[in-house]
């Protein structure tokens, strides 16, 4: 039997090169605030890179979060900054969390029994770096192998690699930690991941399967060579022939010619059953009202230049939520600002909603972080809703197409929103959310 409550957002959590407080990247981002910075020194020992520029995280404070040094011993980056995102998105939804066991630092949820209680997780790449740390150790193992090529590496090689390294151990060890005992998935669709995973957790909910979900999506993609990095950069996606690191970073731009590689982040949303929310005395963001999702089939690295799948997917999710083209008052897009991308998605917006919408990208201040995008996308969208804010277009001067890009941080109530991701693969998923 379908559950027939709205589904809504009443939290959300981000960790991303703005910083690890959803409060602070959120203003930030309204006053325009971008991140890039020259990639590391060292990484030029290893190669020649076409890309100079790169969105890194600034330290992180785990302990603020309950993570401790046995934890860091025992997760990947990715894990962490999942744990991370979780804890602020309960407590920006008001949900306590009590210990049921001390020494292991692992919290029940109040207030909802833990089978009703969903993780959903997106990750493009899972735990990468413990992949390539391990692997160098294994490689590395003979110490006049590492004055020969002067590279650093763990003298011994880590037990635990396989529960650290498995792209489901964000998701389980999230699970674990705040003791929710629903369904526990991961979803990998690359750039998509995060989107999935919401879309995942919204029709679990509407099934009536669980009544709240933490769901998103967590990357980390940096290692202390480069060679992730190398990866994008030699594939041409990536920004590059800039001087300047604040002029490298410029969706929808005529200038553009790649993407901002953002060094990792979380985003996660808290998903409820609205008489669940209500019942408590929630704060509701905004209604989570539809997901819809499609695949090109044309080609594992580039955009169909069509994109008649993504229109299909736009027009269903539309139909299915009882909207109409006209209804729409803003995209968070996925503007990447890579040159082919960003023409396609403008021709699509521009085929369906007109120059009525305000379009935006959040990667131009924070970079592309793969598998976290997506939900990173969709809690600003949320927080939009909150706040009647849309935030600015960064580094916009010379638009691509004559629509309608702020320039600036705008103030005014918004109607239904779309917020989308394409993937490598071609993938497709895309959000609907409304105020509440």
């Amino acid at each position: 039997m379908k559950n027939q409550d709205r589904i809504v957002i009443t939290g959300a959590g981000i960790i991303c090169s703005l910083g690890q407080h959803i409060q602070n990247i959120w203003e930030d981002i309204l006053q325009g605030k971008a991140i890039s910075q020259p990639i590391p020194e060292q990484w030029s020992t290893y190669s020649d890179f076409k890309s100079q520029f790169w969105a890194p995280l600034p330290k992180r404070d785990y302990s603020c979060y309950g993570l401790g040094r046995s934890d860091k011993l025992r997760m990947d980056e990715v894990t962490m900054l999942s744990i991370g995102a979780s804890y602020q998105a309960l407590e920006t939804a008001n949900l306590s969390f009590s210990p049921r066991d001390d020494k292991a630092n692992r919290f029940v949820i109040e207030d909802y029994t833990p089978h009703r209680f969903g993780i959903y997780f997106g990750t493009g790449t899972g735990g990468i770096n413990t992949t390539l740390s391990a692997h160098t150790t294994h490689l590395l193992k003979q110490k006049a192998v590492e004055s020969d090529y002067n590279i650093p590496f763990e003298k011994r090689y880590n037990p635990l690699a396989v529960s650290m390294l498995m792209p489901n151990a964000a998701a389980a060890a999230t699970g674990i930690r705040f003791g929710a005992e629903g369904p526990n998935r991961t979803t990998s669709l690359a750039c998509a991941s995060g989107t999935a995973a919401i879309g995942e957790a919204f029709q679990a909910i509407k099934r009536g399967d669980i009544d709240v979900a933490l769901s998103g999506g967590m990357e980390f993609l940096s290692d202390p060579y480069g060679s992730i990095f190398r990866s994008y950069d030699i594939t041409g996606a990536l920004t590059r022939g800039f001087n300047e690191a604040d002029a490298c970073n410029r969706p929808f731009d005529q200038h553009r010619n790649g993407f901002l590689f953002g060094e990792g982040g979380a985003g996660v949303l808290v998903l409820e059953r609205e008489s669940h929310a209500k019942a408590r005395n929630a704060t509701i963001w905004a209604e989570l009202c539809g997901f819809e999702e499609t695949f090109d089939c044309h080609n594992l690295m580039s955009i169909e230049p069509s994109g008649q799948q993504i229109k299909n997917m736009i027009h269903k999710s539309i139909s299915n939520c009882g909207f109409t083209n006209n209804d729409f008052t803003y995209i968070n897009a996925h503007g990447t600002g890579t040159s082919i991308n960003d023409e396609v998605e403008l021709n699509i917006i521009e085929s369906i909603f007109g120059q009525k919408p305000l379009i935006n990208s959040t990667k131009g201040f924070i970079g592309h972080t793969i598998g976290a995008s997506g939900a990173i996308e969709a809690a600003i969208t949320a927080l939009s809703f909150r706040d009647n804010l849309i935030h600015p277009c960064n580094n916009l001067v010379n638009p691509i197409r004559d629509l309608n890009f702020p320039l600036q941080s705008i103030t005014k109530p918004i109607g239904p929103a779309i917020s989308q991701s394409f993937a490598f693969g071609g993938h497709n998923c895309c959000l609907i959310l409304n105020d509440y």
